[in-house]
């Protein structure tokens, strides 16, 4: 059965939670956009798997010098496609990402999200994000 258009505004709200999480710091609602096993494969960052690994990264990155020229950014993502059927979903989208600059902000990253989402136990999560080059 094709996506309905609640399923299509479920997995939008998931990448909206996705990422005030990752922009507000709040390391655990991030890691819980993921199944448990999910991927994320970053483009300027390496790949990692599991929450395990999911958190630590997300964790580093509000806190290693390494990741500091990233906080307080945002990730605005738009032009969603959308399809699937029953619980599988893929979600093409293009994303920029702001970084502060004074009373304004920089554009920092232009790139494109490839993602496969999973609904468990009726709800929608990542199971694999890939952050591609801006095609």
């Amino acid at each position: 059965m094709p996506l309905s258009v609640a399923d299509k505004i479920e997995i939008q709200e998931l990448v909206a939670r996705y990422n005030r999480a990752i922009d507000s710091g709040d390391i655990e609602g991030w890691v819980d956009t993921f199944l448990p096993d999910g991927v994320f494969e970053g483009l300027v960052v390496p790949t990692f798997r599991g929450h395990d690994e999911l958190r630590a990264f997300a964790t580093a990155f509000w806190t290693e010098p390494e990741y500091a020229e990233w906080r307080g950014a945002q990730h605005w993502t738009t032009n969603m496609i959308i399809d699937g059927e029953g619980d599988r979903a893929t979600l093409f989208a293009y994303h920029i990402m702001f970084t502060p600059a004074g009373p304004g902000a920089n554009p920092a990253l232009m790139c494109a999200y490839n993602d496969e989402i999973h609904r468990v136990n009726g709800t929608w999560k990542f199971a694999r994000r890939r952050v591609v080059e801006f095609p």
